[in-house]
């Protein structure tokens, strides 16, 4: 007696993990061109730690840069001990 496999759900199974497996290959051929392009970046004379700073700040959407730019402009006020004047609008009457 032999019991009765779920086809259906073995197809999908193998579907899954064909398709993983192709895109953890596409992972590895983009992380080769990444490699190869810091390579071309260093051998141009560019600082490749500059270069993921600025990529890693323009991936990030308007708030998250603002936030960090609104740090950094208070950590530099504090380290330069310069007073950061705020000046609020009058509100309209």
């Amino acid at each position: 007696m032999t019991i009765g496999f779920n086809n259906t759900a073995a197809d999908q199974l193998k579907q899954f993990a064909d398709r993983m497996e192709r895109l953890m290959d596409e992972i590895d051929g983009l992380k080769g061109d990444l490699k190869d392009l810091r390579g071309e970046v260093k051998a141009a004379g560019f600082n490749i730690k500059a270069l993921d700073k600025l990529v890693a700040i323009r991936r990030k959407d308007a708030s998250e840069q603002e936030a960090e730019m609104l740090n950094d402009l208070m950590l530099y006020a504090h380290a330069t001990g310069t007073p950061l004047d705020i000046v609020m609008p009058e509100p309209a009457e």
